[in-house]
């Protein structure tokens, strides 16, 4: 019976509280049962958002703006930052598990991201399938299409790191602060520089006393 209060009373919040506004248009799917405090969710088109209850956003700005797009949190995520979801046929799933301490993801142009499961991402991330602009060759023709990302499971995000289209990071690997990442980064590795590049492998981690930032 508590449980069950407490869990209503989540859901009058999210949709209510004055700390967060939720707005859909009538196409849209959205169901939020995880817990939101100073959250914005603006769905414009028809579209599809999933937080599931034991997940956990604080102080984001959310915008899926398209057809078809889709945003999908797994049980236990918690996540501070801004999502932007634009145009048609654009996914984020972000693992079960994963705690985002400030991250700002821009997913355009049909594009993927996948973050896997018991991840840690500091502050400061940004995560992006796109240049945001395009660039022509002198045939017209665009030489920097958007492009997937993907991020494998239990992957640690130092402060400050970059991860641009394209990019793959394998399951286990660190990648530190301030780096950017555009190509592929092998499991269980450290990575960083700019742009990143492994400097030890065969390493692992735990996420006991993570640290402040993440």
């Amino acid at each position: 019976m508590k449980n069950r209060f407490k869990q209503r009373m989540i859901l009058i919040r999210n949709r209510w509280g004055l700390s967060n506004s939720v707005q859909r248009c009538r196409e849209s799917t959205v169901s939020i049962t995880g817990n939101l405090i100073g959250t914005t969710v603006r769905v414009r088109g028809r579209s599809t958002v999933i937080i599931p209850r034991g997940s956990r956003v604080r102080d984001a700005q959310i915008l899926v703006q398209g057809n078809d797009n889709r945003l999908e949190f797994g049980p236990g995520v918690k996540f501070t930052g801004t999502i932007e979801l634009f145009g048609d046929g654009n996914t984020l799933r972000i693992g079960k598990d994963t705690k985002i301490a400030g991250a700002n993801f821009i997913v355009h142009g049909g594009t993927k991201v996948e973050v896997g499961p018991a991840c840690y991402i500091s502050t400061q991330v940004d995560v992006r399938t796109t240049d945001s602009h395009s660039i022509l060759d002198s045939d017209g023709i665009r030489i920097n299409p958007d492009n997937d990302v993907y991020i494998g499971e239990h992957v640690w995000l130092g402060r400050m790191v970059s991860v641009l289209k394209g990019a793959r990071i394998n399951a286990g690997s660190m990648i530190g602060t301030m780096s950017l990442v555009t190509g592929t980064i092998p499991a269980n590795v450290i990575a960083a520089g700019v742009p990143a590049r492994p400097i030890r492998a065969g390493i692992s981690w735990t996420k006991d006393k993570p640290g402040r930032d993440v």
